[in-house]
């Protein structure tokens, strides 16, 4: 019999590679959304994490009936008071690139707190499961934005993120390096300290 199958909840090619790793522990049979042809597109109602993260788990879960992990993350700048946090991905608009996002944000971080460059990356993950309530979990890691990306690794704002565990940018690291000190990491490691990254029994 298969392994009980887990949908990923998302089209970032970045966010799927690394979820693929981070969850390699377990007998699930990864499903990407075009695997179980879920195409509809994702709501991220806001205004939070976690609003987003069970907002999106839980709209694919109701349309397959499959167990289905999402997640929202971003960035927060701490003398910003933690912007631009769940608009990471959405504050330059839709054609933004990720080279655009992170240029926009040494831009006004350069403008706005030039003496303060410290930022935490935020990742809450949910779980959500047929006929169970959504289960979500928070992982944080602490930085620093550096002046120039470093690095071609990672995605989003890695080659900005010089991380406080690493000394190193997440573009500079390697994924396993990553996959130790990540917020999706931790994240992730939260739900399997509460039991629910089991797969049920067959």
């Amino acid at each position: 019999m298969s392994d009980p199958v887990l949908v990923l909840a998302t089209r970032n090619p970045g966010k799927l590679i690394e979820f693929r790793r981070l969850l390699a522990a377990w007998p699930w049979r990864l499903q990407s959304l075009d695997g179980v042809g879920f195409d509809k597109s994702l709501e991220e109602p806001g205004p939070g994490y976690v609003e987003s993260a069970v907002a999106k788990a839980s709209a694919v879960c109701d349309a397959t009936g499959l167990t289905t992990l999402a997640d929202d993350s971003g960035i927060e700048v701490d003398a910003l008071r933690g912007w631009p946090g769940p608009l990471s991905a959405r504050w330059m608009g839709d054609g933004a690139t990720d080279a655009d996002r992170i240029r926009g944000l040494l831009d006004e971080v350069a403008r706005r707190s030039p003496d303060d460059r410290r930022v935490r990356y935020v990742c809450v993950a949910a779980l959500a499961r047929p006929e169970a309530e959504p289960v979500t979990a928070r992982g944080e890691c602490l930085g620093t934005l550096t002046d120039e990306p470093r690095g071609s690794n990672g995605f989003g704002y890695d080659p900005v993120f010089l991380s406080v565990d690493l000394g190193i940018t997440f573009g500079e690291a390697t994924e396993e390096a990553k996959g130790r000190v990540s917020h999706r990491a931790r994240a992730i490691a939260r739900l399997a300290e509460a039991g629910v990254l089991e797969p049920p029994p067959v």
